[in-house]
Formats: C-alpha cells, sequence, structure tokens
C-alpha cells in the first residue's frame, strides 16, 4: 500500500511539474515573440521613416537638378526628362543585383527573427 501511495504522489507530482513546465514554456515563447515582433515593428518605422526623408531628398534634388539641366539646355521639358532617364538607367542597372539585395534582405530578418536572446 505505501507503495502505492508513493507512486501515486510521484505522478501527481510529474504532472504538475510538466503542467509547469508547460506554462513556463508558453510564456517564455509568448515573451519570446513579443520581443521579436517589437523589434521587427521598430526597425519597420526606422527604416520607413529613413525611406522617407531619402525620397525626399531624392525629389528635391532631381527638382533642382531638373532645373539645372533644364538651364542648360534652354529647355526645362528636357531637363525634366534628361533626369527621367537617368533614374531609369539607374533602374536598370540595379536589375542584376537584384539577387544580391534580396539576400541581404533575408540574411537581416533571419538575423533578427532567429536571434536566441
Amino acid at each position: 500500500m505505501a507503495a502505492e501511495k508513493k507512486i501515486s504522489t510521484i505522478t501527481t507530482e510529474s504532472l504538475d511539474n510538466s503542467q509547469e513546465l508547460l506554462q513556463n514554456s508558453w510564456e517564455y515563447y509568448k515573451l519570446k515573440l513579443f520581443y521579436h515582433t517589437s523589434e521587427i515593428s521598430i526597425s519597420f518605422i526606422k527604416y520607413c521613416m529613413l525611406g522617407i526623408f531619402a525620397i525626399m531628398a531624392a525629389v528635391f534634388l532631381s527638382i533642382g537638378l531638373s532645373i539645372y539641366i533644364g538651364e542648360g539646355v534652354n529647355s526645362s521639358s528636357l531637363g525634366y526628362a534628361i533626369v527621367g532617364c537617368i533614374y531609369i538607367l539607374l533602374g536598370l542597372a540595379l536589375i542584376p543585383f537584384r539577387g544580391i539585395i534580396e539576400k541581404a534582405i533575408v540574411r537581416k530578418l533571419s538575423k533578427t527573427l532567429l536571434r536566441d536572446e
């Protein structure tokens, strides 16, 4: 009878420990998910703000360059067309590097998501 009681006690303790482990694991993974989600959100907002300012700078620099070129060729519309062509050429020059750019983005995201802290 004592052995049955001891086994029953051990079984109950094991079940309690297992439930506690599951609860603690669940809490740990919730915290880890929150940490990674907040880190990604902060990075996203930071890069979006940086991108907005970079785009604004590029627009103003493009307008200035277009006006400057337009004055040089005595046609403002031709100045804008030349700057537009420059952007088209830059876009075409980046096409061969899109795989490298994609890999860099995936590498950065994987470092952020898969890092254990």
